[in-house]
């Protein structure tokens, strides 16, 4: 009981300090709280990519209250983010050009944007890379522009393949980042968005025909109109990603709401309604609105069906949400995706998918001597890269004490709790967005 006291305390500030002020009643509540809580506890408890913005929140209660030494993470975070994203702005602008040149247009995505055009300063927004939309085809041609830029695919990737994305649509594009050579920066490049074909009944040309134009301190660069930014961080955050991302992504859409004014609400939910996505888009901000403030008008809910389930998928997505890690994962995830696996047979299937080093279709169909000593180098680097890459995690793991099989078990409660979520929104999705569009349709008629 007071573990859970303790966890209470601790989730209403970190709410509170994020923006949803109704998690205190007023600032005579909120100093005792500041000053009661365990900070190394509350640190331990708090995902390292929020620091950053919580430094900022504190910035208020510094000249109030006696600043504690633990704050000290919150505010070294803070100057740490400033000088990557520096870095990663210069490199953004270097690449930009190179493509330019080339005659490949690109578009800046996501975090990039967030940080400079939104966030109130960019040294607010952790990111781990660049992401870049360039037209489709010509993805292939901005690889080699980043090559002779120094970019690489470092050796992790190369100890898995497509195979093992198991949440990737066959039709999807699977865009693991560059990293510049000597440092930690990291590009990734698509032709495709989270809200465009071919998962969603809207072309990415569209997208480039909506482009807009956005200063990132000095640094003009293309991006997705505000509407499209929206759907694009609502599906990546919860279709793509399943809310495990924790609650950065939820500040971003609440920033970006804040951002501006004059959203068309009646058009979003239409195009949600539309494209197929009604139930993701509803959720999102509904969990969006609840745990950090994101403005979203009640209209926007109530022009929707109430999703079934809802109960259960807020319960789903909160879990995820709560128990999401901003560093890389210390157990690595083959363990806990296998077990989460309804059937021996669909675990057997994962254990085979894994040992095929070389998927199908990767060189070719055609058995010719030289796709055979092809398919024999590829699979004696991949598994050199997984030798290397693998067994020092689990070895840590191990180390560490977190190959426990209690452990093990919980990372697997919540790959399950991932799949369901998904597959309970992707059940209802088809039914009951073409059933709301036709109402609507019927309406305006």
């Amino acid at each position: 009981m007071k573990a859970d006291t303790q966890q209470s305390g601790e989730r209403k500030l970190l709410l509170a300090l994020l923006g949803r002020r109704e998690s205190v009643q007023d600032e005579g509540e909120m100093l005792p709280l500041l000053r009661q809580i365990n900070w190394v506890t509350f640190l331990n408890f708090t995902s390292g990519d929020l620091f950053p913005y919580l430094a900022f929140a504190l910035e208020p209660y510094l000249n109030i209250l006696e600043r504690p030494p633990e704050w000290e993470r919150l505010f070294n975070a803070r100057r740490l983010t400033a000088v990557h994203n520096l870095r990663l702005r210069h490199e953004l602008a270097r690449t930009l050009e190179a493509l330019r040149e080339s005659g490949i247009p690109a578009l800046a995505l996501k975090g990039i944007v967030l940080a400079y055009a939104v966030y109130p300063d960019p040294s607010l927004r952790p990111m781990c890379d660049v992401d870049l939309l360039v037209p489709p085809g010509k993805r292939e041609d901005a690889l080699r522009v980043l090559r002779t830029l120094g970019y690489d695919y470092p050796e992790s990737v190369l100890a898995t393949n497509r195979e093992h994305f198991g949440r990737l649509d066959p039709i999807q594009e699977y865009a693991p980042a560059l990293q510049l050579r000597g440092s930690r920066v990291f590009i990734e490049v698509h032709t495709q968005l989270e809200c465009s074909e071919p998962l969603f009944p809207m072309s990415v040309q569209e997208f480039w025909g909506r482009s807009t134009l956005a200063d990132l301190s000095g640094l003009s660069v293309r991006t997705l109109c505000p509407e499209d930014f929206l759907f694009h961080l609502c599906l990546h955050l919860s279709r793509s990603h399943r809310f495990e991302k924790g609650l950065l992504p939820l500040i971003d859409l609440k920033l970006l709401l804040d951002s501006r004014s004059d959203w068309n609400w009646a058009r979003i939910v239409e195009r949600s309604l539309r494209c197929g996505c009604a139930t993701w888009m509803y959720l999102t901000l509904e969990v969006a609105r609840d745990l950090v403030g994101a403005m979203v008008p009640a209209s926007f809910f109530e022009a929707f069906p109430q999703p079934r389930d809802l109960s259960k998928l807020r319960i789903l997505a909160e879990e995820l949400i709560w128990s999401a890690q901003s560093s890389q994962p210390v157990i690595p995830l083959f363990l806990p995706t296998l077990l989460a696996e309804f059937s021996w047979r669909r675990r057997a299937r994962m254990l085979l998918n894994r040992m095929r080093l070389v998927g199908r279709g990767e060189l070719g169909s055609e058995p010719t001597i030289a796709n055979h000593v092809r398919r024999a180098r590829l699979s004696f680097r991949r598994l050199l890269a997984t030798l290397r890459t693998k067994i020092p995690r689990y070895v840590y793991a191990w180390k560490s004490g977190h190959l426990k099989p209690h452990t093990i078990r919980r990372n697997a409660m919540l790959v399950r709790s991932s799949n369901t979520l998904f597959s309970l929104i992707e059940q209802e999705t088809s039914h009951a967005d073409q059933a709301s569009l036709r109402e609507i349709t019927s309406r305006a008629l």
